[in-house]
């Protein structure tokens, strides 16, 4: 990945002081030497955790030993020679991929105490005996994790809430679904609260329905809301007079007897629009509207 293509999301590199520059390629140095061991123990340690080790299980040797050396190569680059951006997206990207895989964020800290105590183990065999220069170390580890975490955590909050963001319109396309009966009939289910967000999504999508399909009537059955109030009613019109102008007619149905009584004692005036006590009655008349006539079919004995 060149310079010019790299995307941090507003991560900067962390700065060090020349003495925490110098403990960071400590650090790396030990790192370096025992990286095959560490890793091995990280997915020993790792194997039987609930979120990692199917993760570890699943995946093919030639696809991790592939994976360690590019991870290898930009910690190299990072820690050793200070080029953090491209470690920075790497991680950017792990923690959005593990967001979308659906892996919780405290399962990077089990990974952390899993490898934390490889490298401190190795860290203190090389530097016991220099108590300045293993602090050093210590410290380097601590902002190493420090970043790491921050930086992975970012991304798996910032893709979590878009996740949920999608979530959140793919339910609100579901709740509100145009639904072709027949041709030239659309049937417009609504269930469940109306705000304004939603009124607007209603209409536009009865709107394209009818244009689409070229809808002559449309029932808009309401018996799934709990309430109606001023608000509800006044989108109930609005959305039936749009219906109206593209040339369709709206039956609205399922206005139940309190919901008709609520209405009343609020005020609203419901004579523009043209009711039916339920959805099948809404249907049948959107069928003889059409042309269709109904008649019941005799199913006699002999």
């Amino acid at each position: 990945m060149s310079s010019a293509t790299i995307q941090t999301d507003g991560h900067q590199a962390p700065t060090f002081t020349t003495a925490e520059q110098s403990a960071m390629r400590d650090l790396w140095t030990v790192y370096d030497d025992h990286y095959d061991e560490i890793s091995q123990e990280a997915e020993r340690g790792l194997a039987e955790d609930p979120e990692f080790g199917p993760l570890i299980k699943g995946m093919s040797r030639d696809l991790m030993e592939q994976q360690n050396q590019r991870s290898r190569a930009l910690m190299r680059d990072a820690m050793r020679d200070g080029r953090w951006e491209p470690y920075l997206a790497d991680l950017l990207e792990q923690g959005a991929n593990y967001a979308r895989m659906g892996l919780s964020f405290v399962s990077w800290y089990r990974a952390i105490g899993v490898i934390r105590p490889s490298i401190l183990r190795r860290l203190r065999a090389a530097y016991g005996e220099d108590s300045d220069r293993l602090l050093g170390t210590l410290k380097a580890l601590g902002q190493w994790f420090d970043t790491a975490m921050s930086t992975i955590g970012d991304a798996y909050l910032n893709t979590k809430e878009q996740i949920i963001v999608e979530q959140q319109e793919a339910i609100r396309e579901l709740s509100t679904p145009v639904l072709t009966l027949m041709d030239g009939l659309l049937l417009l289910p609504v269930v469940g609260l109306i705000d304004s967000h939603r009124a607007r999504q209603m209409t536009d999508h009865l709107l394209q329905g009818i244009h689409r399909f070229r809808a002559k009537v449309v029932v808009i059955d309401i018996t799934g809301v709990a309430a109606v109030d001023t608000m509800v009613a006044n989108h109930l019109i609005q959305a039936v007079e749009a219906a109206r102008l593209l040339g369709a007619t709206a039956i609205v149905t399922g206005l139940s007897a309190d919901v008709a009584q609520t209405v009343v004692k609020i005020g609203v005036d419901l004579s523009r629009l043209h009711t039916v006590g339920d959805l099948q009655g809404g249907v049948s008349e959107a069928m003889e509207f059409l042309g269709y006539r109904l008649e019941r079919t005799a199913t006699g004995t002999n």
